[in-house]
Formats: C-alpha cells, structure tokens, sequence
C-alpha cells in the first residue's frame, strides 16, 4: 500500500452520500480499500442547508469506509455539483516570437492563465479549467502543443464555476465532521471519468446524469468535454407527482415508482401491468406510467432545452448515456432516443445496485481516480499496521473496478 498516495473521496449527493478510499493500480485507475454509503442528510433541494446533520452523517460515514480500508480519516476530495455550478467556453491567444517558438509547459501554462482571465460574477470563482483544444499558429484541434514551433499559440477550454457559498458550505460540513477539504471536484466530470471510455468521448457523447434533485449532462467531443450543466429536476420530483397524482405519501409513491413505474405509457419500452395480489389495478399502473412518462420527458426535454439542441445539434456516434438513480426507471433509454433522436444506453458501474438500496458509486470512484490522476496528496491518512487487503478486499476490488 503507498500510504502517501491514498485518496479518501466523497460524493455528496443530494439523496445518498458516499465515501472511497483508494489507493492507484499499477495500470491505472482507483485500487478501492473502502467504502460507506449513507442517506444524505442536511441537504434540501441539492444543497447543503443544516450543516451540523450533514457533519454527523459524514463523520460516520468516512469512519467507515476508513476503518474498512484500516487507514486513519485525512484530507478528503468531495465532489460539487448541481446549481452551484456553471460552465462556459473561453478562448485564449498569446502571441509568440515573430520568427517561431519552441512551446514549452511555460508557454502552455501562460495560456491556461490567459483563458482563465475571464470577468466572472464576485460570488463565483473557477474551479477547473479543461482544456477543449490547442492550435499553433493555423494548426488546430491539438491535444498539446508542447515541442511544436510557431508564432501563436491559442487554447479553447472549458472552464467550470461554482458558488463560493456552495464551497464554503462544503469545507464547513467537512470540518465539522473533523476532517479537512483537500480539493473539490466537478460530480458529473468525475462520474463520466469511470462511465464513458475514451472511444466514446473521441466519437462525440452525451452524459445525462439523473440524480434526486438535479439532472447534470456533460458532452464530449474529439475526447475533450466541452459542454455541461445542470437543470433542476430529477427523479424526486417524479416520485413528488405520484404522491400528488396518487393522493399517497412520497415513500408510498417511491416504493410505486421503482416497481411499477415506467417512461412510457404504451409502445417500446412500456412496462406491461404487473398481475399481483398485492399489484395496484391495470388503471392505477397505466396512471402511474402516464404521470411517470410526463415527468421523465420533461427532465429530458430541460436538458436539450439547455444544449440547444435543435439548433447546433452536434453528431454523436457514441449516443448518449444515461446514468443516476432517476435513469433506472423503465423506458428512459426509449424516451431518450425519441426526444434526441441518438441512439440511448443506460449505464450503470459494476458496485451499483448490489445492496438493499439502488446505489450509484461512478462519481466516488471517479473522484479518487480524478485525485490520483492529478497527484492529490493525503498526507494525514496514515496506514495502521498489519492491515491486510486479499480475501474481501479482492472480491471488492473486482466489484468496484470493473464497467459492466
């Protein structure tokens, strides 16, 4: 184990949060050595609003995980995401020597700064700056343009904002819980980490995260993500139609949802009734999938809505992925390709789903690889002595490292 080089990541959903510890394989990615996973607390419509809960159940929740992978609670990478967060496209130019330059990273580095010297508004500030493209002088569409010579270097990046109050509210929580933030990371940028290889983002693709309160999309093209955002509904508020439709309480009406519930009234896709003792009546199940198919089409619709997408409709042979909670209803993937016209998967990471609970673990396990990819440190998650990582944390390494 490299004691130096553990990551301890949490993802803060607005429904459930969860914790990964992990450590890198020698091929890459996240070796998993612990996880937890708790109902979220302290949270309302997507953000952090009680503090002192969220603290409480965060403690827990890494003592857990950190106690499973026998290192001591440290610095942790959360995830950030929902409203708090806006993306935009900037493009910088910085000129060169007349006669060409060799690049060099203080080149590339200058025009990180230059892309970055954007008017934001006072309350926000940049929390990650991606690149989308390089060009030197009139050669476009590099992925580096270290060791190329020329005039003029430009860079198209995709630059990620959030609140400073979503932040703050972040490393409070955090420090309530006695631990510390060593960075935070874009949710919907981590969970696409694990869920859409690089074939996929090299071929153009659309990530459609639909979590509890929010719905986050990422769209990638030539490898590089170069759109994102949010919208604000997601799969609470269809279980929140069927209380009101049903006249039912909104655990009665989730428990409805996730066995009768389907995106689509009739036709492909559509979930037949369910012929049960104790099943609802054919009329009550096609009401269920009618209020269910309006809720799950809007989402869908806010979503192209925001990508425009009858207007600069990009070409996305990878098709779109669907991923969170609210994607598990039945018929989503149909009700996709009808409202984009792209062909639609639901994806899920091979740890989702495995206990009592729906769970969806690609954004924690997209942290940790994000962290070590990036060399976050965690210099005070020390090592006990004499933990040992064979028998269950084999099977949990095939359990969390795998996409299905």
């Amino acid at each position: 184990m490299n004691e130096e080089r553990i990551v301890i990541a949490v993802d803060l959903g607005s429904t459930r949060f969860r914790c990964v510890v992990a450590e890198p394989k020698r091929e890459g990615g996240a070796l998993t050595l612990g996880y937890a996973s708790r109902p979220a607390a302290g949270v309302k419509r997507g953000s952090l609003r009680d503090l002192p809960r969220a603290a409480a159940v965060l403690a827990d929740l890494v003592d857990e995980a950190t106690q499973m992978a026998d290192v001591d609670p440290g610095r942790l990478v959360v995830s950030v995401g929902g409203d708090a967060v806006r993306s935009f496209e900037s493009h910088g130019a910085l000129g060169l020597d007349a006669r060409g330059t060799r690049i060099g990273e203080g080149h590339v580095e200058a025009i990180r700064e230059r892309v970055q010297a954007v008017d934001v508004p006072f309350d926000r500030v940049i929390l990650h700056c991606l690149p989308i493209e390089y060009a030197v002088d009139d050669e476009r569409g590099l992925d580096t343009p270290v060791g190329h010579v020329g005039a003029r270097l430009e860079l198209d990046a995709h630059l990620v904002t959030v609140t400073q109050a979503a932040l703050g509210a972040v490393e409070e929580a955090v420090g309530l819980a006695g631990c510390q933030v060593e960075d935070q990371i874009y949710d919907v940028w981590a969970a696409s980490r694990v869920l859409v290889d690089a074939p996929q983002r090299e071929r153009g693709c659309l990530l459609v995260d639909i979590g509890g309160e929010y719905t986050q999309y990422a769209l990638f093209r030539h490898g590089h993500l170069c759109r994102s955002g949010s919208v604000p509904a997601g799969g609470n508020h269809v279980t929140r139609d069927l209380a009101y439709g049903l006249q039912t309480s909104e655990a009665e009406a989730e428990a409805l949802k996730r066995r009768f519930g389907s995106a689509r009234k009739y036709g492909a896709g559509s979930r037949p009734p369910v012929a049960s003792d104790d099943a609802p009546t054919a009329e009550v199940q096609a009401k269920i999938a009618a209020i269910c198919e309006a809720r799950q089409a809007e989402i869908l619709e806010l979503v192209a809505h925001a990508l425009q997408w009858g207007i600069t409709r990009p070409s996305l042979p990878g098709g779109i992925v669907l991923y969170g909670g609210g994607s598990r209803l039945a018929g989503t993937e149909e009700l996709a390709e009808q409202i984009f016209d792209v062909q639609a998967l639901r994806c899920h990471y091979v740890g989702d789903d495995r206990g009592t609970e729906p769970e969806s673990w690609a954004t924690a396990v997209g942290l940790a690889e994000l962290a070590l990819e990036h060399d976050v440190p965690s210099p005070l998650a020390a090592v006990a002595a004499g933990g040992g990582h064979d028998g269950i944390w084999g099977s949990l390494q095939r359990w969390f490292d795998r996409l299905v």
